[in-house]
């Protein structure tokens, strides 16, 4: 497929999309650093979950992160394959937040307005998704 010039809002949108997913990278790496006099200082209900969480959901977290900004260089390098990246990194929020509200009870513990963020990036996941879905067959990724 030749490659095509894509739309003027694209790199801006990009970018923008990348400046979110290295807040998402770093509050990955703000998480795995918490020592436990970090832990300690959190509510009861909250440090119970931290302790609690399965290795498997610390995975499913990078993959959701890192899996994102590395797809947004992607799309930044036009590259198609920006497109499997997001595809990991939106299974990696479905399973972390699947597990972290049905498997923990975190909407009890933490209430139900801890909904509007996963919802937020889960839209945002779907997005990067649609956009780089959209570039390759409009030939703006190859």
């Amino acid at each position: 497929m030749e490659k095509v010039k894509a739309p003027g809002y694209f790199m801006a949108v990009a970018i923008i999309l990348l400046i979110w997913d290295l807040i998402g990278v770093g509050a990955f790496t703000m998480q795995l650093l918490m020592t436990e006099e970090m832990i300690a200082t959190l509510p009861p209900e909250q440090q119970e979950m931290y302790r609690n969480t399965p290795g498997w959901i610390t995975i499913a977290y990078g993959v959701a992160t890192i899996g994102a900004a590395l797809g947004c260089i992607g799309l930044l390098m036009k590259k198609a394959w920006s497109k499997i990246l997001f595809i990991a990194s939106l299974i990696g929020v479905v399973i972390q937040f699947g597990y972290t509200f049905i498997g923990m009870n975190a909407l009890d513990i933490v209430g139900p307005s801890s909904l509007i963020m996963p919802i937020v990036i889960f839209v945002i996941g779907a997005y990067q998704i649609y956009l780089s879905n959209k570039g390759t067959k409009e030939g703006w990724l190859v």
